[in-house]
C-alpha cells in the first residue's frame, strides 16, 4: 500500500466509503511503498501491522466522514511564469502538507472546502479556498522585490519603500557565499559606508568596523574602537562587549545597519556609531524542513615572507662592513666560523617553510525550520573548527540557536530565542616566526642524529641564546595557551494585542560572557630559555560580563481611509551592565606537568589589579511613521536617556531625529515613464552619542604609591603605602554628540534590472572627551573636559544590475558599492592647534601620519650637500620643509592618512541552469598602513635596527656605491639605526582583491527526490586566491596590504612622533592565508 509521507496519514472518504490513497504519480516529492518493507519482516508481525493500519484507516475515515476529501493538484509560480520548486501547500489548521517537485507542481489530498496555505522562501503567502476545486494554479508575489522587503530598523521593522533613513541590509545567503567562520570577513566589502580591517591573520582574530568613518579621538586602540565602532544588537540585544564572531554566522538571516543619524537616534547614546542589527533564523509557516550545511577545507600561507638567502645574507654583511665610517676595521658581527663553512657548502635554510604547515578547517550545521498557525520554531546546532598554518594553533567553536514562536491566543504570543556559543582557543597569539625570521639561514635546524638544533645561533655574539623555533611544535607539556569562552544571547518576550492595531510588548534579554586564559611557558623552548622550570612563568585570567535589558512598548498601527497609514511606537527601556576581571601571574614550578593546575606550588605569585564595574541607562523613547497614498513618508523620533556614569544633573541627554521621503515614481505624472520603476529622494537629520565616559570617571581617580617616613638610610627607610590624586573628577562631564544629515535617493529602473541608492552625509561630533594636562601644583596630572569638535561628510552609492537575463538559462547579476569618506578635526582644547603625542592636528585627518617626508637616499654626486645635513652618500634624505639647512620638528607634514580615499565591493553572480558561480571582489585605495618590519622597532627583523647584519631580515633594495638605489640605506655594521629610518615604513596601503570565488551545483529533483531530499547543492570554493593589485605586494614589500594589527607600533625618530593608535599596520605576523573548500548544502 503505498503511503504519502508528506500529505495525509488517513485514508480518502467518498460517498462510496472508504478507499486506500491512489498511487502517486512521479512527479510528486517523498513517495515511498511500505509493501516492501512488510515482505521483510517476519509473518506474525506483518500481520500485526496490516490490522493495526486497517484500524488506524477506519477511525481516520470516521473522523472525516463529515465532509468529502478530494484531491487537488496544480501548479506553484511567480508572477513572471518562473516556476517554484519546494513550495510548501499546507491545508490550514491541520499537519496536511506537500512540497511542490521540480517543476512546480503538486498534488495534495484535502477537504472539499478547505483552505490552503503556499508559503515560499522570497515570496508573500497566499491562501486558496479550495471549494471543491481539483486543479489550482497559485501564482506568487515576491516579497524580495526590494520595495515589499521588511527591514528592521530598531525596535521594530518597517517595508523598505517606507523607510528615510540610511539603512541597507544584506541577507544571510549573501553573506554565506564567502565560506568563513568569520562575520567580519563575511561582511566586508558587501554594504556602502561600512568599512572593515582585520585585526590579524590568525585564526579566530576578528576586526574593527567603522560606518562611515570616525567621530570621536581617542589615545588607546581599545577606547578609539569603542568609541567610534557601531553598536551591535542580536534579536533586539545590545552587545555589552566582545565580538560578533561569538554568532555562528549560519544562524544569521539579514544584517541590518543603520547609517545616519536620524536612523540611528532611536538608540540615543548609543548610537553615533551607527547600529548593526543581526536578526537570526526564525521559524515560518510551513512543514519542517531539515537543513545540512557543511564544508571541509584546506588553508595555507598566501606567500611566505621574503627573507635573505645564504648568499644574499652574507653579501649584506658584506655590505654591512664596507658601510662603516672605516671600511678597514673588523666587522663585529662578521660571518661566524659554522656560517662560512655552510656557505661553503651551500646551506640555505628557510626557517618559514619548516616551521610552517597546512591547516584543515570543517564546520556542520544542522537546522530544522518550521511552523504552524499556532508555533513557529527554528532551531540550529553548528560545529566549527580551525587548525592554524602555525603547528598547534587550533580554534573551535560549538552553537546551538532556539527561536519560538508561539501564539497562546488570538491576541496573545510569546517568544523565545536564545543564541549561543562556547570556544576553545589553543596558542592563537603565540608563535615563532618571529624568531624564525631572525635566524641566518646559514644554519643547519637538525643535527646528524636528526634532532633539533637546539641553538644554531650559539657562536653569534648577540643572538646566541637564540633557541630554535622548531621548538615550538608540540612540546605541549611545555607551552599552553589556552582561551575558553562561552556566550549565551537569550531573550523572552511576551505580546498582546490591546485592541486592533494597538499591541503591548514586553521583553527581557540576557548577554553573559565568560572568558578564562590559562598560559604556561616552561624552559627551554624559543618562548623561554630558560634552563629549568624555575624560570618558568603561568597566568591565569578571568572575564566575566553580563548585561540585561527589559524593554516594554506600545507600538499602534492603523490605515486611514485607504491612503493614510501611521504606526506610533512608545518604549521604556533598562539595560544594567556588570563586568568583574581577575588575573594572577606565577614564576616557577617544581615540573613542567604542574603548569598552571595548582598555583598554590609556583614559587612566587603576584595578582594584577581586578576590575569591577556596573553602569546603567534608563531611556524612553517615542517614534511616530506616516505614510500617505504611498508617496509621502515622514518619521519622527524623540528620545532621552539617564546614565549612571555621568553626575547629577547631567545624567539625561535628549536625543531628537526627523526624516521625510517622497516616493515621485508614484506620483500621476510619472505613470507614463514605465521606464522608471522606483525613485524615492529621502532627507533626514538626528542626534545621537557615544557611550565614552567609563563608569566612576566623573569623580577622579587616585593611585598609590610609596613614600618615605621617617629617618634612616637607604637601608632601612620606613616606607608607607598612600594614595595621591591622579585624576580630578569633573561632574559637568557629558556624552559627545553628534549632528548630522543625509540626502538620499533611491532608483530602480528597466524593471528594476539596474537599482541601487546614492547618498551623502554631513556630521558635526562635539563635546569630544579629552585629557587636559594640568601644572604639578594642581596636586593631579590631569582632568578629563568635553572640549574637542570633528567633522565629517561622504558619498555613497550601491548599484545593482541583472547584466543577462537569457531564455537558455544563464543569468549574470552584479552588486557594487561605494564608500567615500571625509573626516577632519575641527578643534582641540581652547588655543591648541596640536596634540603631537597623540596625533591630533586642527584640520587634519582624525588618523594622519605626521612625520618628515623621505626623498630619497643621499647619492655619491651629493656628498657635499649630504654633509650639510650630517648625512652622507647612502643615508636617508628627507625633505627640508623651511629650507633652513637643517632638519627637526619643524619639517615635519602630514604623509599620509590610515583612512582611506574609497573603499569598494564588487560582486557578481552567475547562473547557468544548475550551475551558480559568485565572485566577491573588495578594494580599499588610498591608503598608507606601517610596514613594521621596515622600520626601526618592527619587531622581528626591522631592517635599520639590525642593518649592521647581525640577524637575517626581509630583502629589500638597498643602497652601495654599485647599487644607488633610491629605496632603502646603506647597511652599516658600526651602529644599530639611522637616523629617520621610521619614514621606510609608511607605504600605500591600496589593494584590489578578489575575496572569494564559489562555484555551486544543484542536483536536479529527479535526482534528490530518489535519494529522499528535498535539494542538495554541492560546490568548490576559495577565499584569498589572489590579489589583482598591490603597490606593496608589486614592490615586493609585502604578502597582503590588507593589515594585519593596529597600535602603536612605530616610533619617529625625528622628534618622537608616535604612530597614532589608529594605525593599520603590516607586521610579520601569522601570513595570511588562502583556504580551499568542499562544501555540501542539503534540505530534506
Amino acid at each position: 500500500m503505498p503511503f504519502m509521507a508528506s500529505g495525509s496519514l488517513c485514508p480518502q472518504h467518498t460517498g462510496r466509503g472508504f478507499h486506500f490513497l491512489e498511487k502517486l504519480n512521479k512527479t510528486t516529492i517523498m513517495n515511498f511503498s511500505f509493501t516492501h518493507h512488510l515482505q521483510k519482516m517476519s509473518p506474525s508481525f506483518s500481520l500485526l501491522l496490516r490490522i493495526t493500519m486497517l484500524l488506524f484507516i477506519f477511525f481516520c475515515g470516521t473522523s472525516y466522514g463529515v465532509g468529502q476529501q478530494i484531491t487537488v493538484s496544480g501548479r506553484v509560480t511567480a508572477e513572471d511564469g518562473n516556476v517554484i520548486p519546494g513550495a510548501s501547500i499546507q491545508v490550514k489548521g491541520t499537519k496536511l502538507g506537500v512540497l511542490s517537485n521540480d517543476e512546480g507542481y503538486y498534488k495534495i489530498n484535502t477537504p472539499a472546502t478547505a483552505i490552503l496555505i503556499i508559503t515560499s522562501v522570497g515570496f508573500m503567502n497566499r491562501e486558496v479556498n479550495v471549494n471543491r476545486q481539483t486543479t489550482i494554479n497559485v501564482s506568487m508575489k515576491p516579497t524580495v522585490s526590494d520595495l515589499e522587503q521588511v527591514v528592521v530598523i530598531g525596535y521594530g521593522t518597517a517595508k523598505k519603500k517606507d523607510v528615510t533613513g540610511a539603512t541597507v541590509s544584506v541577507k544571510g545567503e549573501t553573506l554565506r557565499e564567502l565560506g568563513s567562520p568569520n562575520v567580519y570577513n563575511q561582511l566586508q566589502g558587501r554594504a556602502a559606508g561600512i568599512d572593515i580591517v582585520n585585526n590579524g591573520s590568525s585564526i579566530g582574530t576578528g576586526g574593527e568596523i567603522r560606518i562611515r568613518g570616525n567621530r570621536s579621538l581617542a589615545s588607546g586602540a581599545s577606547a578609539n574602537n569603542a568609541q567610534n565602532g557601531p553598536l551591535v544588537v542580536v534579536d533586539g540585544i545590545p552587545l555589552s562587549g566582545g565580538s560578533i564572531n561569538d554568532i555562528n554566522p549560519n544562524d544569521i538571516s539579514t544584517i541590518d545597519v543603520l547609517k545616519d543619524a536620524s536612523a540611528t537616534a532611536i538608540y540615543g547614546s548609543r548610537g553615533s556609531g551607527g547600529v548593526i542589527i543581526i536578526t537570526t533564523r526564525r521559524g515560518r509557516l510551513g512543514k519542517p524542513v531539515t537543513s545540512y550545511d557543511g564544508y571541509i577545507g584546506m588553508s595555507e600561507a598566501m606567500n611566505t615572507y621574503k627573507l635573505f638567502s645564504g648568499q644574499e645574507y652574507a653579501a649584506f654583511k658584506d655590505a654591512a662592513r664596507q658601510g662603516q665610517p672605516n671600511p678597514n676595521n673588523p666587522n663585529p658581527n662578521a660571518l661566524t666560523p659554522i656560517e662560512q663553512e655552510n656557505l661553503a657548502k651551500g646551506v640555505n635554510t628557510d626557517w618559514q617553510k619548516l616551521l610552517l604547515t597546512t591547516a584543515i578547517r570543517t564546520d556542520h550545521n544542522v537546522s530544522v525550520v518550521g511552523g504552524n498557525e499556532t508555533t513557529l520554531y527554528s532551531f540550529g546546532f553548528g560545529v566549527f573548527r580551525e587548525t592554524g598554518i602555525i603547528p598547534d594553533q587550533r580554534f573551535d567553536r560549538g552553537s546551538f540557536h532556539i527561536a519560538i514562536d508561539h501564539k497562546m491566543s488570538e491576541r496573545l504570543k510569546v517568544g523565545l530565542t536564545t543564541t549561543n556559543t562556547m570556544s576553545w582557543a589553543n596558542r592563537i597569539n603565540t608563535s615563532a616566526l618571529g624568531a624564525a625570521t631572525r635566524l641566518s639561514p646559514l644554519y643547519l635546524p637538525y643535527n646528524e642524529d636528526g634532532s633539533i638544533n637546539f641553538q644554531p645561533a650559539i657562536q653569534q655574539s648577540n643572538d646566541a641564546q637564540q633557541i630554535s623555533p622548531l621548538t615550538s611544535i608540540g612540546n605541549n607539556d611545555k607551552i599552553k595557551a589556552r582561551t575558553r569562552r562561552f556566550r549565551t544571547l537569550t531573550n523572552v518576550y511576551g505580546e498582546l494585542e490591546i485592541i486592533k492595531g494597538l499591541k503591548l510588548k514586553s521583553s527581557l534579554a540576557l548577554d553573559w560572557i565568560q572568558t578564562m586564559n590559562n598560559n604556561y611557558n616552561g624552559p627551554g623552548t624559543v618562548f623561554n630559555t630558560n634552563t629549568t622550570t624555575a624560570g618558568a612563568t603561568l597566568s591565569q585570567s578571568n572575564d566575566e560580563t553580563w548585561s540585561y535589558t527589559v524593554d516594554n512598548s506600545l507600538t499602534y498601527e492603523k490605515t486611514f481611509a485607504e491612503k493614510h497609514k501611521i504606526q506610533v511606537t512608545a518604549l521604556h527601556e533598562v539595560v544594567k551592565n556588570f563586568n568583574q576581571s581577575q588575573q594572577i601571574n606565577g614564576q616557577g614550578v617544581p615540573a613542567d606537568y604542574i603548569q598552571d593546575y595548582n598555583l598554590q606550588l609556583a614559587n612566587s605569585l603576584t595578582a594584577d589589579p581586578s576590575g569591577y564595574s556596573n553602569r546603567g541607562l534608563l531611556s524612553y523613547m517615542g517614534r511616530i511613521f506616516y505614510t500617505y497614498n504611498d508617496r509621502y513618508m515622514l518619521t519622527a523620533t524623540v528620545r532621552a536617556d539617564g546614565a549612571s556614569v555621568l553626575a547629577p544633573g547631567n545624567q539625561w541627554f535628549t536625543y531628537p531625529a526627523l526624516s521625510a521621503g517622497w516616493n515621485i515614481a508614484n506620483e500621476a505624472f510619472m505613470h507614463d515613464v514605465k521606464w522608471i520603476n522606483n525613485l524615492k529622494l529621502r532627507a533626514g537629520w538626528g542626534v545621537s552619542s557615544n557611550q565614552t565616559i567609563a563608569p566612576y570617571t566623573t569623580i577622579g581617580s587616585l593611585s598609590s604609591n610609596f613614600y618615605n617616613y621617617g629617618a634612616g638610610t637607604s637601608a632601612n627607610i620606613n616606607y608607607v603605602s598612600g594614595y595621591l590624586i591622579n585624576t580630578l573628577p569633573n561632574p559637568k562631564l557629558t556624552w559627545e554628540s553628534t549632528r548630522g544629515y543625509n540626502l538620499g535617493i533611491d532608483f530602480g529602473l528597466f524593471d528594476n534590472r539596474i537599482s541601487g541608492a546614492v547618498e551623502y552625509y554631513n556630521v558635526n561630533t562635539r563635546d569630544i572627551l579629552l585629557s587636559k594636562e594640568l601644572p604639578r601644583s594642581s596636586g593631579a596630572n590631569s582632568v578629563l573636559v568635553n572640549q574637542g569638535k570633528t567633522a565629517g561628510h561622504g558619498l555613497e552609492i550601491t548599484l545593482s544590475s541583472l547584466n543577462v537575463k537569457s531564455r537558455s538559462g544563464f543569468t549574470w547579476s552584479t552588486d557594487l558599492n561605494f564608500s567615500m569618506a571625509r573626516e577632519k578635526i575641527v578643534a582641540l582644547q581652547p588655543g591648541l592647534k596640536q596634540d603631537v603625542g597623540n596625533g591630533w592636528y586642527v584640520g587634519q585627518p582624525l588618523t594622519v601620519i605626521y612625520d618628515v617626508k623621505k626623498t630619497g637616499i643621499w647619492q655619491l654626486n651629493e656628498k657635499d650637500q649630504a654633509a650639510k645635513y650630517g648625512a652622507a652618500p647612502g643615508d636617508i634624505k628627507i625633505q627640508d620643509v623651511d629650507g633652513n639647512g637643517t632638519i627637526g620638528a619643524e619639517d615635519r607634514q602630514v604623509i599620509g592618512n590610515f583612512q582611506p580615499n574609497f573603499v569598494f565591493g564588487f560582486n557578481n553572480r552567475f547562473t547557468y541552469k544548475n550551475f551558480d558561480l559568485n565572485i566577491v571582489t573588495f578594494g580599499r585605495i588610498g591608503q598608507t598602513v606601517v610596514v613594521t618590519y621596515l622600520t626601526a622597532d618592527g619587531g622581528a627583523a626591522g631592517y635599520p635596527f639590525f642593518m649592521n647584519g647581525r640577524v637575517n631580515q626581509y630583502k629589500v633594495n638597498y643602497w652601495t656605491p654599485d647599487n644607488p638605489t633610491n629605496d632603502f640605506p646603506q647597511p652599516d655594521a658600526s651602529r644599530d639605526a639611522l637616523q629617520y629610518t621610521s619614514t621606510l615604513s609608511y607605504r600605500d596601503g591600496s589593494f584590489i582583491k578578489v575575496r572569494s570565488i564559489n562555484l555551486g551545483y544543484n542536483l536536479p529533483s529527479k535526482i534528490t527526490g530518489k535519494i529522499g531530499l528535498s535539494s542538495l547543492r554541492l560546490y568548490l570554493a576559495v577565499q584569498n586566491p589572489f590579489i589583482l593589485w598591490a603597490p606593496l605586494v608589486r614592490d615586493g614589500l609585502g604578502i597582503d596590504p590588507e593589515g594585519n594589527g593596529n597600535g602603536n607600533a612605530v616610533g619617529s625618530t625625528a622628534g618622537g612622533t608616535p604612530v597614532v593608535a589608529r594605525a593599520i599596520t603590516v607586521g610579520m605576523g601569522t601570513p595570511p592565508t588562502r583556504q580551499y573548500m568542499f562544501g555540501v548544502n542539503v534540505k530534506f
